[in-house]
């Protein structure tokens, strides 16, 4: 073999390694651990089929990846107004993931674009819209004061069922606390200190409640005592008793009591 030849085999070789290894890039998808991926075919069109996590022998097909894992999107500044004519935002956090059996339908839907266009367009979209529908219902204050939990229960019901069709799965909505101008600020603050007035109005009748219990506890434990002292003693005199103590009393003061009928004669010696 001369060693033009040589050369030629040795570059013809290398050739085809290169380009099977551009063909293995090429014919083959990995698919990420928490994701599905979509099949379009130029021939076929969209494959029902989704391809599971690892690398998957594709060929020609254009494959898209979404997500079946828990994803927790933030989203900032959503634009609302409340039932008093407030106009306020808000920070919206909710965790979503993607109906692998529906992530087919979903690329017929929305075709070729990526979840996270998704979320940053149409998932954003139907959020805000939901957002404002439940907001409405509340006044600022409201909110503000104790109906946070409601608001955050009405976006997740409205918000699951508004993207469900899809094949959106959304488990969780928190909402952030809402911008305030400085009136509702002030009222806001009015109803704290309300509120922690009338915290300290209770203590103090809880206090005053609780020494008047103990004083009257006090009195009857006295009573008791007393009662208990005075049956000893009635218990203690017998007749035996009172003789002795006639007895010292006539040695001590020369009298004795004489009973005659109904009177006590009281005579000396």
């Amino acid at each position: 073999m001369s060693e033009n030849t040589g050369t030629k085999v040795l570059v013809t070789g290398a050739v085809v390694i290169g380009l099977g290894v551009v063909g293995a890039f090429k014919f083959f998808e990995k698919i990420d651990n928490g994701y599905v991926g979509v099949r379009y075919s130029m021939s076929g069109g969209i494959k029902d089929d989704t391809l599971s996590q690892g690398v998957k022998f594709v060929g020609l097909d254009k494959v898209i990846q979404y997500p079946i894992r828990l994803q927790t999107i933030q989203a900032k500044d959503v634009s609302v107004s409340t039932s008093d004519g407030k106009k306020t935002t808000v920070n919206i956090k909710y965790d979503y993931k993607v109906d692998s059996t529906n992530a087919s339908k979903m690329y017929k839907e929305f075709g070729n674009i990526t979840s996270e266009d998704i979320e940053k367009g149409w998932l954003k979209s139907k959020l805000q819209k939901e957002a404002r529908e439940v907001y409405s219902k509340y006044s600022l204050l409201n909110v503000l004061s104790g109906d946070s939990s409601k608001v955050e229960a009405s976006l997740l019901e409205n918000f699951s069922k508004a993207v469900e069709a899809k094949g959106f799965v959304v488990e969780d909505v928190t909402v952030g606390v809402p911008e305030v101008d400085d009136e509702t600020q002030k009222s806001i603050d009015g109803i704290i200190r309300a509120g922690q007035d009338n915290e300290k109005a209770k203590l103090d009748a809880e206090t005053a409640k609780t020494k008047a219990d103990s004083d009257a506890y006090q009195k009857v434990k006295a009573a008791e005592a007393e009662s208990t002292a005075n049956n000893k003693v009635a218990s203690s005199v017998t007749d035996e008793l009172v003789r002795y103590t006639e007895a010292q009393a006539r040695m001590k003061h020369g009298w004795v009591e004489v009973q005659t009928g109904e009177a006590i004669v009281d005579t000396k010696k």
